[in-house]
């Protein structure tokens, strides 16, 4: 027994000895104990390995400490049932500028949407979801069960004017006044007679320094038109509808042409109007890199392409103003929010100052463990290759019964 027992310290012995030396202590940790963990892998060399139970959302200060010490030659793996989801935040190219939140996870339950203050809302987890917001306070988070994806909301940019090109007439009327009501600095020429003009003071030059969108409602717009196509170029946007699709230097940068004008539905008494009823003029002929964006039983209204460094836009709505004047008492804002959205659609994209783009780490967290850590550790790996600084039960017990029987067989020698 005594040798027994002196076997069992020296086998001890030897493992503790192995402990010592750097690099050879395991540790597994889970993430919500996960510091105590990192502490100790940073402040010794004895430890080679830290394997992770990712049953939780790391912080992004946690995602770098590990993947620093796999730097530092540490061997860190991870495992856990990290759900693919992300979340992004942009602000849409208007004045008021609504938060556009977009979310998408593999998982199943519900999806928690939160900004600094509180809830802003919650969808059911599917492949994809949009919310948008009037505001975003703070970082917006999205939240399924443990984990969470968090993203900076982007600050707000000043928008540039906008120049109206039309007819003194209800469209450039209507028009004028749904951008000033959803916040755009609205400017315009109006041509009321031959060779006469309500025009805004300095007008010209027509350049991306002054303006974020021109937007030409028809032909008279076209001594403007190769003007107006250098500024597409140079990065502006533009909004060409009717007649203006026809008309010299703009017919080169629009997505389509202007078909044959097909009248409105008509009213009956007490009825009211929607988009769908308005006179249209369908787009043919669209090019091969125009954008289809609304259609019609008519055919196609609305498409978009890249001309240059900018935006371009054909509608082939016509008479949009009847939509505000017989729409009912949804007409006015469905009008205005329609014209505001399309002229933010062209709208250049303005990239905000250093000190305004905050970091995105965390926005997709199963993608962030990835690109630190690498792929999850196999199970069976884990357990073949974890060790551990503390010494088996079983030398502890085999010690204990040695030391006992040894103290027993000396007390009772000789006994009869």
């Amino acid at each position: 027994m005594r040798l027994a027992l002196v076997v069992v310290l020296a086998i001890a012995l030897g493992r503790s000895m192995r402990a010592a030396r750097p690099g050879a202590v395991s540790l597994s940790a889970r993430a919500s104990t996960l510091g105590e963990a990192l502490q100790r892998a940073t402040s010794t060399g004895r430890i080679g390995a830290l394997d992770v139970d990712v049953d939780g959302a790391l912080s992004p200060a946690e995602r770098a400490w590990l993947a620093a010490l796999r730097r530092a030659g540490v061997q860190v793996s991870w495992q856990g049932d990290v759900p693919a989801m992300a979340l992004s935040v942009e602000r849409s190219r208007e004045p008021v500028a609504r938060a556009q939140l977009r979310m998408v996870s593999d998982g199943a339950g519900m999806l928690v949407l939160r900004d600094s203050v509180g809830v802003l809302d919650s969808v059911q987890a599917a492949r994809g979801a949009a919310v948008e917001a009037a505001d975003v306070v703070g970082r917006a988070s999205v939240q399924q069960a443990r984990f969470s994806a968090t993203s900076p909301v982007p600050a707000r940019i000043d928008r540039r004017a906008v120049l109206v090109l039309g007819r003194a007439g209800w469209e450039s009327r209507f028009v004028l006044a749904a951008l000033g009501e959803a916040g755009w600095q609205a400017r315009g020429r109006l041509p009321v007679a031959p060779g006469v003009s309500v025009v805004d003071a300095a007008v010209l030059p027509l350049d991306t320094a002054r303006y974020d969108v021109v937007i030409a409602l028809d032909s008279t717009a076209a001594d403007l038109a190769p003007a107006v196509a250098k500024f597409v170029a140079q990065g502006g946007g533009a909004i060409i509808a009717g007649s203006a699709l026809d008309a010299g230097a703009l017919r080169g940068i629009a997505p389509a042409r202007a078909g044959a004008r097909r009248p409105g539905r008509i009213l009956l008494e007490g009825d009211t109007l929607t988009r769908a009823d308005l006179p249209v003029r369908p787009l043919v002929a669209p090019r091969g890199d125009a954008v289809p964006l609304e259609r019609q039983p008519a055919g196609l209204v609305v498409a978009v392409r890249r001309a240059g460094r900018g935006r371009v836009a054909a509608v082939g709505y016509d008479e949009s103003w009847r939509w505000r004047m017989q729409g009912g008492a949804a007409g006015e804002a469905a009008h205005r929010d329609w014209w505001s959205r399309m002229t933010g659609l062209v709208a250049p994209e303005r990239v905000p100052s250093d000190s305004d783009v905050a970091n995105r780490s965390g926005a997709a967290p199963r993608a962030d463990l990835l690109a630190a850590l690498g792929e999850p550790a196999d199970s069976s790996a884990r357990r073949e290759g974890a060790s551990s600084s503390r010494l088996p039960v079983v030398l502890l017990v085999l010690a204990l019964v040695a030391l006992l029987a040894e103290t027993a067989s000396r007390r009772f020698r000789g006994a009869s």
